[in-house]
């Protein structure tokens, strides 16, 4: 594709060397982050007040950031340097794939707990408590295996120039997400009807923070999701050479997709 075909897309032709050295650059968003997390922690730790300044101003800075790396640095077509080649892979890659190095540690962590709990104070569920519905389970499960085929085939669209099958994966992808996010609060509000509380022993305690801590991480998917959604829709991002932040975003959701099979297997299954 030449310069000139490529010049109608934002962000190409990319410019490299003098006047491209992208991030990291004079940004003040950096410092908004660092304060935002100090009185954010601030705020938690010991005075509840500082939340009221933490909370904002890394939201803030955390906005701002993200709007100069993906949106303002496409357009004017800089790579910067996390999103160029590293051991034959885009940097920014190879970066998300330690994010997720670092989220299996985490759920490692819970199923541990989960596994320890079950052995010495079970069974779980405990008799006379309702335990989770395994119908239910499969719906989630099967709803995020359909997310994550969604965005995979979204990301194959994209990289070859496809906008609109690229488009109706990242809508479905999305659909699919919220849908399992419905599915699972309907779980959650049956069980707390059948009296299975956090506070009723380790087997619920154990069960909300596991899912919960999963749910969690499938917002921050949805959030990713909805910043793809809003530059390729808004803004008309991403094409064959430049859809980074897609690929990373897929990535993010077969983790998730990992995590729920894994949930449903030992968590859902009776035994």
């Amino acid at each position: 594709m030449s310069n000139e075909e490529m010049s109608d897309r934002p962000g190409e032709p990319v410019r490299r060397g003098e006047g491209a050295e992208g991030f990291p650059h004079g940004s003040k968003y950096p410092l908004f982050v660092a304060l935002g997390m100090f009185f954010t922690g601030l705020g938690l730790s010991m005075f509840t007040v500082a939340l009221a300044i933490g909370i904002p101003v890394l939201i803030y800075g955390m906005w701002g950031w993200t709007k100069e790396y993906t949106i303002e640095e496409f357009e004017t077509g800089i790579v910067p340097a996390q999103k160029r080649q590293l051991l034959g892979f885009k940097s920014g890659y190879i970066s998300m794939l330690l994010v997720i190095l670092g989220e299996l540690i985490i759920f490692a962590s819970l199923f541990v707990v989960w596994f320890y709990l079950k052995a010495t104070r079970g069974p779980f569920p405990p008799e006379g408590m309702p335990g989770p519905d395994l119908m239910l389970g499969i719906v989630m499960t099967v709803l995020l295996l359909a997310a994550s085929v969604a965005l995979g085939y979204g990301r194959y669209a994209i990289a070859r120039d496809e906008r609109t099958p690229f488009n109706w994966g990242l809508a479905l992808s999305m659909v699919f997400g919220v849908a399992y996010l419905v599915v699972f609060a309907l779980d959650w509000i049956n069980l707390a009807a059948g009296g299975a509380v956090p506070s009723q022993g380790p087997y619920p305690a154990a069960y909300y923070v596991l899912t919960g801590t999963h749910a969690a991480h499938l917002l921050a998917g949805l959030v990713l999701s909805g910043i793809i959604a809003y530059r390729a829709w808004g803004r008309n991002h991403f094409s064959s050479n430049r859809h980074l932040m897609v690929k990373t975003t897929e990535a993010y959701w077969h983790f998730l997709t990992f995590v729920s099979i894994l949930i449903l297997a030992f968590v859902y299954f009776p035994g």
